[in-house]
């Protein structure tokens, strides 16, 4: 139970006078803004958990201090792996009391990328975290000082020096396996044109076909949101006998495809089988319902503001960081009706 005060709320004046310190002791203590002999620490530490006191992010604002939050920079803000990892995030933010700042960069807009970071940093957030799942997160962090908490979320690996990865270039290579073990020679894939870094779903698609010694086939590549060209694409790939297996980059796609395979007198999973990749919530209600591969975009995000946070406390205590670190979240194949053995 937290120790009366007199007052309704506890102000820094009493920690200050339980701890035995200075009220500008706390406040350096609580803004990380000097080193503070350890002894004195543990103290204001133990004072603020008795007292039950909550800084005042409002005051810290207004004192041109940075406040309890941790600002996003979404690549793709529309995407289902965006919303998932914003919700892992939040989550992980609000059991710390801190408050979550999202700010969305346009994939199309790629000069306006650096007015938007300098928006977000504006506030003077704690942390950053950035979404490296476009070309817009991968400018986004060029802007990004360098003594700010940093997390990169997806992207390549060493993309910075705290990362939180999933593991995509495996989610395609086990996929692509799969469909070869079910008896199909080789698997044709489609993508969109805007993909990066080396950790990629394409990459581990061509990764799986060199390992069994499989010719690689061009990647058929789909200007990015051109549905009717994606359908366009399971046509041509329709009227090809050596097309029995697709594998597409995303369940959009792999969707957009079946309708082409569909016009082109195709059937799935009879004649062609077809996989996705992400376990959109539709796809078990398609027909046939989607193979597909999830990942866990809420564990991303937890584990990115865990690691942020982790730098934040550092910061602020006036001790060394973490050591660098990339945590790799793995995903799982969704296995439904859409593929078939040869």
């Amino acid at each position: 139970m937290a120790r009366s005060t007199g007052h309704s709320r506890p102000v820094i004046k009493d920690v200050a006078k339980l701890a035995g310190v200075s009220a500008p002791t706390v406040s350096r203590y609580l803004n990380g803004t000097a080193k503070i002999a350890e002894d004195k620490r543990k103290r204001i530490a133990q004072a603020i958990k008795e007292l039950g006191y909550e800084p005042s992010m409002a005051a810290r604002a207004l004192s041109n201090r940075e406040m309890d939050s941790v600002v996003v920079f979404a690549s793709k803000p529309d995407e289902f792996s965006t919303s998932a990892t914003n919700h892992g995030v939040e989550g992980a933010a609000r059991k710390r009391g801190f408050l979550l700042n999202i700010v969305s960069l346009d994939e199309a807009d790629i000069a306006s990328v650096e007015a938007r970071v300098r928006m977000g940093l504006a506030v003077r957030p704690a942390g950053v975290l950035v979404y490296e799942y476009g070309w817009a997160g991968v400018e986004a962090l060029k802007v990004v000082p360098s003594n700010v908490p940093t997390v990169v979320v997806g992207g390549g690996f060493g993309d910075g020096d705290y990362q939180v990865i999933n593991a995509e270039r495996e989610g395609g290579r086990w996929m692509t396996l799969h469909l070869l073990d079910l008896g199909h020679k080789t698997v044709f894939h489609v993508r969109w044109s805007q993909e990066s870094g080396d950790n990629s779903r394409t990459n581990g698609w061509r990764d799986a076909l060199l390992e069994r010694d499989i010719d690689v086939p061009e990647p058929i590549v789909i200007p990015m949101g051109d549905f009717n060209k994606a359908v366009a694409a399971g046509r041509k790939l329709g009227r090809r006998k050596d097309a029995t297996a697709i594998f597409a980059a995303t369940d959009e796609l792999a969707i957009a495809v079946m309708k082409g395979l569909r016009e082109a007198g195709r059937r799935v999973p009879q004649d062609v089988s077809v996989i996705g990749f992400d376990d959109m919530a539709f796809d078990a209600m398609w027909e046939p319902p989607l193979t597909s591969y999830t990942q866990n975009f809420h564990e991303m995000g937890e584990r990115a503001f865990r690691m942020v946070f982790d730098q934040i406390q550092a910061k602020r205590r006036g001790i060394e960081p973490p050591p660098a670190q990339v945590e790799i979240v793995q995903g799982r194949p969704c296995l439904r009706a859409s593929e078939s053995s040869r």
